[in-house]
């Protein structure tokens, strides 16, 4: 009888400490994985169908240091498959639970003024988490001058971001006083 007790209250203790490891690990948010994912990188390596891509990454952070954004940017040739990138996230996206904002967003992105920015992004969230990807199709840059023809496009600039808005500001805002 005794050792039915420990043996019983042994496996309580295995189904509590899996319980409690099991919410651990569900709790982490996209934006927690992708943080630990990217931490310390400003620039990765994205695979499109057989090509490679390289692209930035900027992670923004909080009065308290805390990640609140993450963003993945860069160019690809007009002809890499990035379209299907993107649909294949927001796909991933609304099996986690996300929903697909039905008007797309335009975000301003202009990164050391290198790029055009006012983007048109599809936008995902899931409670105070979101997701947003676009891709902005980038006109030849030696056209002649006055050349009123069709644009020809070489590259695609793509901007992807996952943040959390509960977390963008943690401070109260300070009473102005000048």
């Amino acid at each position: 009888m005794l050792r039915i007790k420990r043996t019983s209250l042994l496996m309580l203790g295995i189904l509590l400490l899996c319980l409690s490891f099991t919410q651990k690990v569900s709790a982490q948010t996209d934006l927690d994985r992708l943080y630990i994912k990217y931490k310390g990188q400003t620039e990765t390596t994205i695979f499109v169908g057989e090509r490679e891509i390289n692209a930035r990454v900027i992670i923004n952070y909080n009065a308290k240091g805390k990640p609140y954004r993450i963003i993945v940017y860069g160019e690809a040739a007009a002809d890499t498959d990035m379209e299907n990138l993107v649909e294949e996230l927001g796909n991933t996206k609304i099996k986690a639970g996300y929903r697909k904002l039905l008007h797309p967003n335009a975000v301003n992105f202009d990164q050391n003024r290198v790029y055009e920015n006012n983007i048109q992004v599809s936008v995902y969230q899931k409670g105070t988490q979101y997701a947003q990807y676009g891709i902005k199709k980038m006109d030849e840059r030696n056209q002649l001058v006055g050349e009123t023809g069709t644009p020809h496009y070489t590259d695609d600039f793509f901007y992807f971001e996952v943040g959390d808005t509960a977390r963008r500001s943690t401070l109260k805002p300070e009473k102005f006083d000048f």
